[in-house]
């Protein structure tokens, strides 16, 4: 559901818990696992430590027993005495002498406690005679063995304590302490072992287990509603801070979150209410820079068109609407142009990449520069439209070439008469031989080279225009490259250049006008031979560039890195004053032969080397116009 105030969207209720409830099921959730813990824990631990500490407070009672047992021994202390002071522990007692056989046996109980279980009589003490004190034969029971043998595989190693003592447990028996007994001549006379049952052991461990177990319960009902409250009042600043929260995103920016509750909680109003003053203070200064951009935008005579990365518009100016055939004042969104516009804009975002192209908006030609906005971490924002009129300069662009095109027609009547005149001349009208000689050069000089400019212009003007239709087939680019190399070498020898080819063995079919692509070898190879460096070295070679062939010229040559930009431009030399060879279209017409032909060329100069290079798109069976 949406929040009435700010129309942002809430979560159902039910969906998402209160604070208090969280807070209540996460005491109860960390109770749960403690208990179990503590069950898991003391399921593993606890018996093993208990044994231990019932094995230690065994150990005293076991000292005091083995020095009435030496007592006894020596005669000092008589056997009811003795008997008193095992029969008063509640643990099994077994007495042996240094043979490791019985001295003495506590007396049977009840099995619970005390005594030890399957004995058919009472303890007997004979420290007169040598016999042994229990009958070996005797009927004395499996639990009785257990004891004993225990007690005999432990008797070597409660002997070396030295009067220590040992605490030990017995995974079948219990928690067992033994004492030797030592006489005032550190001689051992034999050992006192104390058992207690594992049935005693298990059962108050079990008891403890219980008592924790309810404890912890206890404890868990007597905390539920103190953090209740607490967490009802450490929540309460947080929801006045998130009705400020809400009242701000509504617009109204003056409100103030009130500063109370725990330190943690006054830290976070204080923080936020000085978010808020940054907040108010930074949207002023943000409408006043709206205001002075949207009055800089209005006075511009060039349309600008924002766009975010969904291709939907955010700003425009009236210019923009202007150019593209609206009225002043309307919606840029409704006009002819605009979808045109909007998928440049997303080309521009999705190729990260300017995109220029012009439109026809009725009447108007538009260019419409687009650029797409990048952020620091190079994630694309929107995009930016220039939507500028060139109407007027398509229209002096059209009448130039026209110009040209007239001019080169026209140029066609007095080339004839120059070269009639040269006709005259040589037919020896003219009678002094200097005269005539000098005539004739310069008169069929200079009509070879209006002839020449006069082609070219027309050549041009037909490629720009439109009027030249090529058919591309199958041309075979390495026999072609051959032949215009073959042509090349005697005009380059006679400049002291050379020509080398550098194509592979092999066939490179192109789909192309042959024609046309030996017009443009025969154009570069031209320019090298006329405007390289004497005595240089012409190379041709060929790349394999996945879809198309790129064949590259390549020559020593001096030139300006400025001249490079309009080297392809009509009429351009780069000497200023025209005195080189060729008309300066030849470059401007092997240009527009490879723009018909769907390829492209491009230019590099590096270290005294021109390297002219152009494609040609690798054929793939059949012919295309």
């Amino acid at each position: 559901m949406k929040n009435s105030k700010t129309g942002a969207e809430r979560p159902e209720n039910g969906k998402n818990a209160s604070l208090n409830s969280s807070m209540l099921a996460m005491f109860l959730s960390a109770l749960v696992v403690c208990i179990l813990l503590t069950i898991i824990l003391f399921s593993l631990m606890g018996k093993p430590v208990y044994k231990r500490m019932v094995s230690r407070e065994m150990l005293p009672q076991a000292r005091s027993i083995a020095e009435g047992a030496l007592k006894r021994i020596e005669g000092n202390i008589s056997e009811d005495a003795f008997r008193f002071m095992m029969n008063s522990s509640d643990a099994a007692v077994v007495v042996l002498d240094d043979q490791k056989n019985p001295y003495a046996l506590s007396e049977k109980r009840d099995g619970k406690e005390g005594g030890l279980p399957g004995r058919p009589d009472d303890g007997h003490l004979s420290p007169q005679d040598n016999e042994p004190p229990i009958d070996p034969e005797g009927n004395i029971g499996s639990k009785f063995d257990e004891y004993l043998n225990a007690c005999r595989a432990l008797y070597e190693r409660v002997a070396s304590e030295n009067g220590d003592g040992y605490i030990g447990n017995d995974p079948k028996l219990g928690a067992i302490a033994a004492v030797p007994i030592i006489d005032g001549e550190s001689n051992i006379r034999g050992a006192v072992f104390m058992i207690k049952p594992m049935h005693d052991v298990t059962e108050t461990s079990k008891s403890l287990l219980v008592v924790l177990v309810i404890s912890s319960l206890i404890a868990a009902i007597v905390m539920i509603a103190p953090i209740y409250l607490l967490s009802r009042k450490l929540t309460k600043p947080l929801k006045n801070l998130t009705s400020a929260a809400a009242q701000l995103s509504a617009g109204n920016y003056s409100e103030r979150a009130k500063v109370e509750g725990s330190m943690e909680v006054c830290e976070l109003g204080e923080t936020f209410n000085l978010l808020a003053d940054n907040l108010q203070a930074n949207i002023g200064e943000l409408t006043v820079e709206r205001n002075r951009l949207r009055a800089i935008l209005d006075g511009l005579g060039e349309g600008i068109i924002a766009f975010d990365t969904e291709g939907g518009v955010t700003q425009y100016n009236s210019s923009a609407v202007r150019l593209m055939g609206g009225s002043e004042g309307g919606d840029i969104r409704g006009l002819h142009c605009f979808a045109e516009v909007c998928d440049m804009a997303r080309k521009a975002m999705s190729e990260k990449n300017g995109v220029v192209e012009v439109k026809k908006c009725g009447e108007r030609a538009i260019r419409v520069s687009l650029a797409s906005i990048e952020e620091e971490n190079g994630q694309v924002a929107g995009a930016v439209a220039l939507l500028m009129d060139i109407t007027e300069a398509e229209r002096l662009e059209q009448t130039r070439r026209d110009y040209v095109a007239n001019v080169s027609h026209e140029l066609r009547t007095p080339l004839a008469s120059i070269r009639g005149i040269a006709d005259m001349l040589n037919d020896g009208l003219v009678k002094n031989e200097t005269d005539k000689a000098r005539y004739y050069g310069y008169m069929l000089k200079e009509s070879m080279r209006l002839s020449t400019l006069i082609n070219d212009l027309l050549e041009l003007s037909r490629l720009q225009s439109g009027g030249v239709a090529l058919k591309l087939t199958r041309v075979e680019l390495g026999d072609l490259i051959a032949d215009v190399v073959d042509r090349t070498r005697e005009p380059a020898a006679e400049r002291g250049m050379s020509v080398v080819s550098l194509v592979p063995e092999g066939k490179f079919y192109a789909n192309s006008n042959p024609d046309r692509m030996e017009q443009v070898l025969i154009s570069l190879f031209d320019n090298a031979v006329k405007h390289g460096s004497e005595g240089g070295s012409i190379e041709v070679g060929i790349a394999d560039c996945g879809d198309r062939w790129e064949i590259s010229v390549r020559n020593p040559a001096e030139i300006e890195k400025k001249d490079l930009e309009h080297i392809f431009e009509r009429f351009y030399k780069a000497d200023i004053a025209h005195t080189g060879e060729g008309t300066g279209l030849g470059l401007a017409i092997t240009e527009e032969v490879l723009r018909l032909m769907g390829e492209t060329i491009r230019v590099k100069y590096e270290n005294g080397v021109i390297c002219f290079t152009f494609t040609a798109a690798k054929y793939t069976g059949g012919t295309k116009k």
